[in-house]
Protein backbone atom coordinates (compact mmCIF):
# COMPACT_ATOMS: atom_id res chain seq x y z
CA UNK A 1 0.00 0.00 0.00
CA UNK A 2 1.35 3.69 -0.51
CA UNK A 3 2.45 5.32 2.57
CA UNK A 4 0.45 8.04 3.35
CA UNK A 5 1.64 11.24 4.58
CA UNK A 6 -0.38 13.91 6.44
CA UNK A 7 0.89 17.33 7.61
CA UNK A 8 -2.11 17.53 10.60
CA UNK A 9 -2.33 15.38 13.20
CA UNK A 10 -5.16 13.08 14.87
CA UNK A 11 -5.99 14.01 17.89
CA UNK A 12 -5.76 11.10 20.41
CA UNK A 13 -6.44 11.05 24.26
CA UNK A 14 -2.60 11.36 24.91
CA UNK A 15 -2.62 14.34 22.54
CA UNK A 16 -0.36 17.18 22.61
CA UNK A 17 -0.66 21.02 21.54
CA UNK A 18 -0.84 21.61 17.97
CA UNK A 19 1.05 24.85 16.46
CA UNK A 20 0.73 26.11 13.12
CA UNK A 21 4.10 27.89 12.47
CA UNK A 22 4.94 30.20 9.57
CA UNK A 23 8.85 31.31 10.21
CA UNK A 24 12.16 30.30 8.58
CA UNK A 25 13.85 29.17 11.78
CA UNK A 26 17.42 30.34 13.19
CA UNK A 27 20.13 31.09 11.13
CA UNK A 28 22.83 28.77 13.22
CA UNK A 29 22.16 26.47 16.30
CA UNK A 30 22.66 28.78 19.13
CA UNK A 31 19.66 31.25 17.55
CA UNK A 32 17.43 28.29 17.03
CA UNK A 33 13.51 29.06 16.89
CA UNK A 34 11.44 27.19 19.63
CA UNK A 35 9.05 24.61 18.39
CA UNK A 36 6.60 22.50 19.76
CA UNK A 37 4.36 19.10 18.34
CA UNK A 38 2.47 20.04 15.50
CA UNK A 39 3.15 21.58 11.48
CA UNK A 40 5.50 24.25 10.46
CA UNK A 41 4.55 26.06 7.32
CA UNK A 42 6.67 27.28 4.59
CA UNK A 43 10.48 27.15 6.21
CA UNK A 44 12.64 29.23 4.09
CA UNK A 45 16.23 28.76 4.83
CA UNK A 46 18.33 32.21 4.48
CA UNK A 47 21.90 31.87 1.95
CA UNK A 48 23.58 33.37 4.53
CA UNK A 49 22.84 31.04 7.53
CA UNK A 50 25.42 28.39 9.05
CA UNK A 51 24.92 24.72 8.45
CA UNK A 52 26.66 21.82 10.80
CA UNK A 53 26.68 20.11 8.16
CA UNK A 54 27.26 22.38 5.46
CA UNK A 55 25.41 24.89 3.02
CA UNK A 56 22.78 27.31 5.09
CA UNK A 57 20.44 26.15 7.58
CA UNK A 58 17.12 26.40 9.18
CA UNK A 59 17.28 25.60 12.70
CA UNK A 60 14.76 24.94 15.61
CA UNK A 61 14.61 23.26 19.03
CA UNK A 62 12.39 21.04 20.80
CA UNK A 63 12.19 20.50 24.43
CA UNK A 64 9.29 17.29 24.86
CA UNK A 65 7.98 17.14 28.07
CA UNK A 66 8.11 13.47 29.35
CA UNK A 67 9.66 10.95 27.92
CA UNK A 68 8.97 9.37 24.70
CA UNK A 69 9.68 9.26 20.65
CA UNK A 70 9.16 11.71 17.99
CA UNK A 71 8.62 11.61 14.58
CA UNK A 72 10.12 14.50 11.88
CA UNK A 73 9.47 14.67 8.71
CA UNK A 74 8.76 16.67 5.11
CA UNK A 75 7.33 14.53 3.10
CA UNK A 76 5.03 16.43 0.62
CA UNK A 77 6.80 19.44 1.96
CA UNK A 78 7.53 20.78 -0.98
CA UNK A 79 11.24 20.68 -1.25
CA UNK A 80 14.17 18.65 -1.62
CA UNK A 81 15.67 18.96 1.75
CA UNK A 82 17.89 17.09 4.09
CA UNK A 83 17.23 16.38 8.20
CA UNK A 84 19.66 16.30 11.03
CA UNK A 85 18.97 16.12 15.28
CA UNK A 86 21.59 17.40 17.96
CA UNK A 87 22.04 17.11 21.33
CA UNK A 88 23.70 20.27 21.67
CA UNK A 89 25.05 23.40 19.27
CA UNK A 90 28.76 22.55 20.61
CA UNK A 91 28.27 18.27 19.41
CA UNK A 92 30.59 17.36 16.41
CA UNK A 93 28.48 15.26 14.37
CA UNK A 94 24.48 14.68 14.65
CA UNK A 95 22.99 11.83 16.68
CA UNK A 96 20.57 11.56 13.93
CA UNK A 97 20.19 12.59 9.77
CA UNK A 98 18.40 11.31 7.13
CA UNK A 99 17.76 12.78 3.84
CA UNK A 100 16.02 11.58 0.59
CA UNK A 101 13.54 8.72 2.16
CA UNK A 102 10.16 10.34 0.54
CA UNK A 103 8.37 12.51 -1.88
CA UNK A 104 8.63 16.06 -1.72
CA UNK A 105 5.71 16.85 -3.85
CA UNK A 106 2.50 17.83 -2.40
CA UNK A 107 0.71 15.55 -4.40
CA UNK A 108 3.16 12.82 -3.75
CA UNK A 109 4.44 12.45 -7.34
CA UNK A 110 8.12 12.89 -8.18
CA UNK A 111 11.62 11.40 -6.48
CA UNK A 112 11.93 10.92 -2.67
CA UNK A 113 14.26 13.89 -2.23
CA UNK A 114 12.15 14.71 0.95
CA UNK A 115 13.65 13.87 4.99
CA UNK A 116 12.17 11.71 7.39
CA UNK A 117 13.12 10.70 10.75
CA UNK A 118 10.80 7.76 12.63
CA UNK A 119 10.83 6.58 15.91
CA UNK A 120 13.53 8.69 17.46
CA UNK A 121 14.08 8.31 21.33
CA UNK A 122 13.82 11.61 23.48
CA UNK A 123 13.69 12.28 27.40
CA UNK A 124 11.66 14.80 29.26
CA UNK A 125 13.09 18.19 29.70
CA UNK A 126 16.37 17.24 27.11
CA UNK A 127 16.42 19.85 23.84
CA UNK A 128 16.92 19.11 20.69
CA UNK A 129 18.03 20.80 17.89
CA UNK A 130 16.59 19.86 14.41
CA UNK A 131 18.57 21.00 11.51
CA UNK A 132 16.73 21.74 7.97
CA UNK A 133 19.66 21.93 5.51
CA UNK A 134 21.65 21.43 1.93
CA UNK A 135 19.09 21.74 0.03
CA UNK A 136 18.75 21.14 -3.69
CA UNK A 137 16.20 24.15 -4.69
CA UNK A 138 14.93 27.62 -3.02
CA UNK A 139 11.31 26.62 -2.64
CA UNK A 140 10.15 27.02 1.18
CA UNK A 141 8.63 23.81 2.37
CA UNK A 142 6.89 22.46 5.37
CA UNK A 143 7.05 19.92 7.80
CA UNK A 144 5.65 18.43 11.16
CA UNK A 145 6.60 17.08 14.39
CA UNK A 146 5.07 14.52 16.11
CA UNK A 147 4.81 12.92 19.88
CA UNK A 148 4.43 9.85 21.01
CA UNK A 149 4.96 9.08 25.20
CA UNK A 150 6.82 6.21 25.97
CA UNK A 151 5.31 3.06 25.29
CA UNK A 152 3.34 3.92 22.67
CA UNK A 153 4.23 1.21 19.89
CA UNK A 154 2.60 3.00 16.90
CA UNK A 155 5.32 2.19 14.19
CA UNK A 156 8.20 -0.47 13.81
CA UNK A 157 10.67 1.74 15.68
CA UNK A 158 8.95 1.82 18.79
CA UNK A 159 7.74 -1.95 18.59
CA UNK A 160 7.18 -3.12 22.06
CA UNK A 161 9.22 -6.20 23.23
CA UNK A 162 7.39 -9.45 24.02
CA UNK A 163 8.66 -12.90 25.25
CA UNK A 164 8.14 -16.53 24.92
CA UNK A 165 5.07 -17.17 27.22
CA UNK A 166 4.27 -13.52 27.09
CA UNK A 167 0.33 -12.10 26.74
CA UNK A 168 0.09 -8.63 25.88
CA UNK A 169 -3.02 -6.27 25.69
CA UNK A 170 -2.91 -3.84 22.80
CA UNK A 171 -4.85 -1.24 20.30
CA UNK A 172 -4.60 -0.07 17.27
CA UNK A 173 -7.51 2.67 18.01
CA UNK A 174 -5.01 5.57 18.56
CA UNK A 175 -2.41 4.35 16.05
CA UNK A 176 -2.01 5.58 12.63
CA UNK A 177 -1.46 3.58 9.13
CA UNK A 178 2.17 2.71 7.62
CA UNK A 179 2.12 0.07 5.75
CA UNK A 180 -0.51 -3.25 4.72
CA UNK A 181 -4.22 -3.46 4.08
CA UNK A 182 -4.63 0.06 5.25
CA UNK A 183 -6.06 -0.21 8.62
CA UNK A 184 -3.90 1.52 11.57
CA UNK A 185 -0.81 -0.54 13.25
CA UNK A 186 0.42 -1.61 16.75
CA UNK A 187 4.15 -3.13 16.33
CA UNK A 188 5.93 -5.50 18.55
CA UNK A 189 9.02 -6.94 18.12
CA UNK A 190 10.62 -10.83 19.52
CA UNK A 191 14.19 -11.55 19.80
CA UNK A 192 14.84 -14.85 18.99
CA UNK A 193 17.71 -15.81 21.92
CA UNK A 194 17.60 -19.31 21.19
CA UNK A 195 20.75 -21.05 20.41
CA UNK A 196 19.25 -23.45 17.69
CA UNK A 197 16.14 -23.24 16.24
CA UNK A 198 13.00 -23.57 16.99
CA UNK A 199 8.76 -23.06 16.23
CA UNK A 200 7.22 -19.92 17.72
CA UNK A 201 3.94 -19.07 17.04
CA UNK A 202 2.29 -15.60 17.16
CA UNK A 203 -1.23 -15.70 18.11
CA UNK A 204 -4.49 -13.25 17.95
CA UNK A 205 -6.54 -15.95 19.04
CA UNK A 206 -7.02 -15.56 22.34
CA UNK A 207 -8.74 -12.22 22.68
CA UNK A 208 -9.88 -9.50 19.76
CA UNK A 209 -12.78 -7.32 19.10
CA UNK A 210 -12.82 -6.71 15.78
CA UNK A 211 -11.28 -8.10 12.54
CA UNK A 212 -7.33 -8.35 12.66
CA UNK A 213 -4.78 -8.31 10.29
CA UNK A 214 -1.09 -9.78 11.14
CA UNK A 215 2.48 -8.81 9.42
CA UNK A 216 5.61 -10.39 10.56
CA UNK A 217 9.16 -9.01 9.41
CA UNK A 218 12.59 -9.40 10.08
CA UNK A 219 13.66 -5.22 9.59
CA UNK A 220 12.30 -1.77 9.93
CA UNK A 221 12.02 -1.54 6.03
CA UNK A 222 9.08 -3.42 6.19
CA UNK A 223 9.42 -5.47 3.06
CA UNK A 224 8.94 -9.02 2.32
CA UNK A 225 6.37 -9.89 5.14
CA UNK A 226 4.72 -12.97 6.22
CA UNK A 227 0.84 -12.29 6.53
CA UNK A 228 -1.88 -14.31 7.88
CA UNK A 229 -5.89 -13.25 7.84
CA UNK A 230 -8.33 -15.51 9.48
CA UNK A 231 -6.21 -18.60 10.84
CA UNK A 232 -8.88 -18.88 14.05
CA UNK A 233 -12.47 -17.17 12.89
CA UNK A 234 -11.28 -13.73 11.70
CA UNK A 235 -7.96 -13.76 14.09
CA UNK A 236 -4.74 -14.12 12.79
CA UNK A 237 -1.67 -16.60 13.66
CA UNK A 238 1.79 -16.94 12.10
CA UNK A 239 3.94 -19.69 13.42
CA UNK A 240 7.79 -19.19 11.94
CA UNK A 241 10.86 -21.34 12.61
CA UNK A 242 13.17 -18.95 13.81
CA UNK A 243 16.48 -18.06 13.40
CA UNK A 244 18.84 -17.43 16.31
CA UNK A 245 19.78 -14.04 16.79
CA UNK A 246 16.99 -12.53 14.60
CA UNK A 247 14.82 -9.66 15.69
CA UNK A 248 11.23 -10.52 14.17
CA UNK A 249 8.51 -6.96 13.69
CA UNK A 250 5.41 -8.32 14.57
CA UNK A 251 2.53 -5.37 13.00
CA UNK A 252 -1.03 -5.72 14.25
CA UNK A 253 -3.69 -3.72 12.24
CA UNK A 254 -6.91 -4.25 10.92
CA UNK A 255 -8.02 -5.68 7.90
CA UNK A 256 -9.66 -2.89 5.23
CA UNK A 257 -9.03 0.04 7.93
CA UNK A 258 -11.05 -2.15 10.76
CA UNK A 259 -9.52 -0.76 14.29
CA UNK A 260 -9.87 -2.16 18.21
CA UNK A 261 -8.74 -4.13 20.84
CA UNK A 262 -6.49 -7.59 20.90
CA UNK A 263 -4.31 -9.89 22.74
CA UNK A 264 -0.49 -11.19 21.43
CA UNK A 265 0.37 -14.28 22.69
CA UNK A 266 3.83 -16.01 22.08
CA UNK A 267 4.16 -19.75 22.35
CA UNK A 268 8.01 -21.21 22.06
CA UNK A 269 8.56 -24.37 21.32
CA UNK A 270 11.28 -25.76 23.46
CA UNK A 271 14.85 -25.27 21.36
CA UNK A 272 15.80 -28.82 19.78
CA UNK A 273 18.51 -30.53 22.46
CA UNK A 274 22.44 -30.43 20.74
CA UNK A 275 23.72 -33.93 20.52
CA UNK A 276 25.30 -34.85 24.19
CA UNK A 277 29.22 -35.05 22.45
CA UNK A 278 28.79 -31.87 20.46
CA UNK A 279 31.64 -30.14 22.16
CA UNK A 280 35.47 -31.96 22.22
CA UNK A 281 35.08 -32.19 26.73
CA UNK A 282 32.33 -34.38 26.11
CA UNK A 283 34.07 -36.67 22.99
CA UNK A 284 32.56 -40.51 23.17
CA UNK A 285 35.34 -42.59 23.41
CA UNK A 286 34.71 -45.51 21.17
CA UNK A 287 36.18 -48.83 20.80
CA UNK A 288 37.89 -50.38 16.96
CA UNK A 289 34.14 -50.64 15.86
CA UNK A 290 31.12 -47.81 16.53
CA UNK A 291 28.16 -47.15 14.80
CA UNK A 292 26.13 -43.35 16.14
CA UNK A 293 22.96 -43.47 14.91
CA UNK A 294 20.46 -40.78 14.18
CA UNK A 295 22.57 -38.34 15.78
CA UNK A 296 21.21 -34.82 15.44
CA UNK A 297 24.37 -33.38 13.97
CA UNK A 298 22.04 -30.37 13.01
CA UNK A 299 21.81 -28.98 16.16
CA UNK A 300 25.40 -29.67 17.30
CA UNK A 301 26.38 -26.48 18.58
CA UNK A 302 30.09 -24.18 17.24
CA UNK A 303 33.24 -25.06 19.06
CA UNK A 304 35.14 -22.15 20.31
CA UNK A 305 38.78 -22.09 18.47
CA UNK A 306 40.91 -23.88 16.61
CA UNK A 307 42.87 -26.38 15.34
CA UNK A 308 46.75 -25.07 15.10
CA UNK A 309 46.20 -26.57 11.15
CA UNK A 310 42.55 -26.45 10.47
CA UNK A 311 40.47 -23.83 10.56
CA UNK A 312 36.82 -25.30 11.99
CA UNK A 313 34.98 -21.78 12.37
CA UNK A 314 31.50 -23.01 11.41
CA UNK A 315 31.82 -26.24 11.84
CA UNK A 316 28.89 -27.59 14.31
CA UNK A 317 29.29 -31.11 14.62
CA UNK A 318 29.89 -33.92 17.32
CA UNK A 319 33.18 -35.49 18.94
CA UNK A 320 34.47 -38.94 19.04
CA UNK A 321 38.29 -40.11 20.57
CA UNK A 322 39.88 -43.35 20.67
CA UNK A 323 43.77 -44.25 22.24
CA UNK A 324 46.11 -45.90 19.73
CA UNK A 325 46.87 -49.29 21.07
CA UNK A 326 49.60 -52.15 19.41
CA UNK A 327 46.90 -54.13 16.91
CA UNK A 328 45.25 -50.46 15.67
CA UNK A 329 46.09 -49.58 12.23
CA UNK A 330 43.85 -48.29 9.36
CA UNK A 331 40.88 -45.87 10.51
CA UNK A 332 37.78 -45.15 8.14
CA UNK A 333 34.88 -42.81 9.45
CA UNK A 334 32.05 -41.40 7.41
CA UNK A 335 28.62 -40.00 7.25
CA UNK A 336 25.32 -41.89 6.02
CA UNK A 337 22.83 -39.48 4.32
CA UNK A 338 24.99 -36.13 4.12
CA UNK A 339 23.13 -33.17 3.67
CA UNK A 340 23.83 -29.28 4.32
CA UNK A 341 27.21 -29.15 5.22
CA UNK A 342 29.37 -31.89 6.08
CA UNK A 343 32.92 -33.24 7.50
CA UNK A 344 34.48 -35.93 8.81
CA UNK A 345 38.05 -34.64 10.30
CA UNK A 346 40.54 -36.47 12.37
CA UNK A 347 43.01 -34.62 14.87
CA UNK A 348 45.31 -35.80 17.06
CA UNK A 349 45.89 -35.21 20.75
CA UNK A 350 48.87 -35.86 23.28
CA UNK A 351 45.81 -36.08 26.25
CA UNK A 352 42.56 -37.31 26.63
CA UNK A 353 41.02 -34.18 27.40
CA UNK A 354 42.42 -31.47 25.07
CA UNK A 355 40.86 -28.42 23.92
CA UNK A 356 40.24 -27.54 20.20
CA UNK A 357 43.55 -25.61 19.76
CA UNK A 358 45.63 -28.48 20.93
CA UNK A 359 44.73 -30.62 18.59
CA UNK A 360 46.48 -31.23 15.41
CA UNK A 361 44.88 -31.98 11.77
CA UNK A 362 46.57 -35.67 10.70
CA UNK A 363 48.28 -34.37 8.17
CA UNK A 364 46.94 -36.91 5.16
CA UNK A 365 45.66 -37.12 1.83
CA UNK A 366 42.62 -39.15 2.88
CA UNK A 367 41.86 -36.55 5.73
CA UNK A 368 41.52 -32.88 4.60
CA UNK A 369 40.26 -30.18 6.41
CA UNK A 370 37.30 -28.88 4.65
CA UNK A 371 34.01 -30.82 3.53
CA UNK A 372 33.58 -34.20 3.00
CA UNK A 373 31.66 -37.19 3.77
CA UNK A 374 33.98 -39.75 4.66
CA UNK A 375 38.03 -39.46 5.84
CA UNK A 376 40.70 -42.38 6.80
CA UNK A 377 43.92 -42.29 9.09
CA UNK A 378 46.58 -44.87 9.98
CA UNK A 379 47.19 -43.89 14.01
CA UNK A 380 50.55 -43.92 15.55
CA UNK A 381 50.65 -46.42 18.98
CA UNK A 382 50.46 -43.82 22.23
CA UNK A 383 48.61 -41.13 20.41
CA UNK A 384 44.66 -40.01 21.04
CA UNK A 385 43.20 -39.13 18.01
CA UNK A 386 39.61 -37.10 17.95
CA UNK A 387 37.15 -37.14 15.26
CA UNK A 388 34.91 -34.37 14.35
CA UNK A 389 31.82 -34.76 12.30
CA UNK A 390 29.46 -32.35 10.73
CA UNK A 391 25.94 -32.56 9.00
CA UNK A 392 24.29 -29.20 8.85
CA UNK A 393 20.94 -30.39 6.86
CA UNK A 394 19.77 -32.89 9.58
CA UNK A 395 20.16 -36.57 11.47
CA UNK A 396 22.88 -38.54 10.13
CA UNK A 397 24.15 -42.06 11.14
CA UNK A 398 27.94 -41.83 11.67
CA UNK A 399 29.98 -44.99 11.06
CA UNK A 400 33.84 -45.31 12.61
CA UNK A 401 36.06 -48.74 12.13
CA UNK A 402 39.37 -49.87 12.23
CA UNK A 403 41.00 -52.70 10.06
CA UNK A 404 42.68 -54.20 13.54
CA UNK A 405 45.75 -55.95 13.73
CA UNK A 406 46.82 -58.59 15.70
CA UNK A 407 49.15 -58.38 18.50
CA UNK A 408 51.57 -62.01 18.30
CA UNK A 409 54.64 -62.58 18.59
CA UNK A 410 55.31 -63.24 15.14
CA UNK A 411 55.13 -59.77 14.40
CA UNK A 412 56.72 -58.73 17.45
CA UNK A 413 60.14 -57.93 15.56
CA UNK A 414 58.88 -56.92 12.38
CA UNK A 415 60.04 -53.79 10.67
CA UNK A 416 59.63 -52.29 7.25
CA UNK A 417 62.20 -49.64 6.05
CA UNK A 418 62.80 -46.98 4.72
CA UNK A 419 59.63 -45.06 5.39
CA UNK A 420 58.92 -42.87 3.60
CA UNK A 421 60.28 -44.40 0.37
CA UNK A 422 61.07 -43.52 -3.22
CA UNK A 423 61.46 -46.99 -4.39
CA UNK A 424 62.49 -50.07 -2.31
CA UNK A 425 60.95 -51.13 0.49
CA UNK A 426 62.81 -53.54 2.73
CA UNK A 427 60.77 -56.14 4.83
CA UNK A 428 62.84 -58.11 8.14
CA UNK A 429 60.75 -60.49 10.57
CA UNK A 430 62.20 -63.44 12.50
CA UNK A 431 59.28 -65.05 11.18
CA UNK A 432 58.86 -66.25 7.48
CA UNK A 433 56.94 -63.40 5.75
CA UNK A 434 54.07 -65.73 3.61
CA UNK A 435 52.76 -62.76 1.79
CA UNK A 436 52.28 -58.97 0.72
CA UNK A 437 49.39 -57.16 -0.41
CA UNK A 438 50.04 -53.10 -0.73
CA UNK A 439 47.03 -51.12 -0.71
CA UNK A 440 45.99 -47.45 -2.17
CA UNK A 441 43.85 -45.23 0.54
CA UNK A 442 40.90 -46.06 -1.33
CA UNK A 443 41.07 -49.74 -0.62
CA UNK A 444 42.23 -50.70 -4.38
CA UNK A 445 45.38 -53.69 -4.15
CA UNK A 446 48.02 -52.34 -6.13
CA UNK A 447 50.91 -55.08 -5.50
CA UNK A 448 50.21 -58.41 -4.14
CA UNK A 449 53.11 -60.82 -3.81
CA UNK A 450 54.38 -63.92 -2.53
CA UNK A 451 57.18 -63.69 0.09
CA UNK A 452 58.05 -66.21 2.13
CA UNK A 453 60.95 -65.20 3.69
CA UNK A 454 62.07 -63.71 6.30
CA UNK A 455 63.84 -60.71 4.80
CA UNK A 456 62.59 -59.53 1.06
CA UNK A 457 62.84 -55.91 -0.79
CA UNK A 458 59.54 -54.80 -2.75
CA UNK A 459 59.79 -52.43 -5.41
CA UNK A 460 57.63 -49.06 -4.99
CA UNK A 461 59.01 -46.96 -8.10
CA UNK A 462 56.42 -47.13 -10.12
CA UNK A 463 53.60 -46.35 -7.99
CA UNK A 464 51.98 -42.84 -7.23
CA UNK A 465 53.21 -40.48 -4.43
CA UNK A 466 51.05 -40.55 -1.90
CA UNK A 467 49.95 -43.30 1.47
CA UNK A 468 49.78 -46.66 1.22
CA UNK A 469 48.50 -49.69 3.69
CA UNK A 470 50.60 -52.96 3.60
CA UNK A 471 49.10 -56.28 4.95
CA UNK A 472 51.85 -58.86 6.15
CA UNK A 473 50.92 -62.20 6.54
CA UNK A 474 52.51 -64.40 8.92
CA UNK A 475 51.90 -68.00 10.21
CA UNK A 476 47.87 -67.02 8.51
CA UNK A 477 47.62 -63.85 10.53
CA UNK A 478 47.74 -60.72 8.88
CA UNK A 479 48.42 -57.16 10.31
CA UNK A 480 48.94 -53.71 8.58
CA UNK A 481 51.33 -50.90 8.69
CA UNK A 482 51.46 -47.11 6.73
CA UNK A 483 53.76 -46.95 4.03
CA UNK A 484 54.13 -43.13 2.64
CA UNK A 485 56.00 -43.21 -0.99
CA UNK A 486 57.35 -39.99 -2.38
Amino acid sequence: MKKKYILFLVVLATSFTWQTKAQNGGDNCASAVEISEGSVSQTQINDVSGGANGGDSAWFVYTPSENGTINVNSCLGGSDTRLSIWNDCSDAQAIADNDDSCPFATDGTGAEYASEIIGFTVNSDQSYYIQWDDRWDENPFDWELTFSPEGFNDNCQTALDILCGGSIEGTTIDKTDTNGVNGPDAFYKFIETSPLPRDVAFSLCTAFDYDPFMRIYTSCDLDNPIENDDACDLGSEITLTTIPGTTYYIAIEGYDGDTGNFTITVDCAAPPEAPVNDLIENAINIPGVYTDENVNTQFATEEDGNPSNCTIDGFNGVWYYFLCTPGMDLTDASIVSPSGVSSVIFFEASTPTPNVTELIRVEDAQNPCFTGTSSSIVPEIGKYYFLLATNSGGATTISISQILGVENTVFENFTYFPNPTSGQLTLKNNTSIEKVVLRNMLGAVVLETVINATQTSIDLSNLSSGSYILSVLVNGQSAQYHVVKE
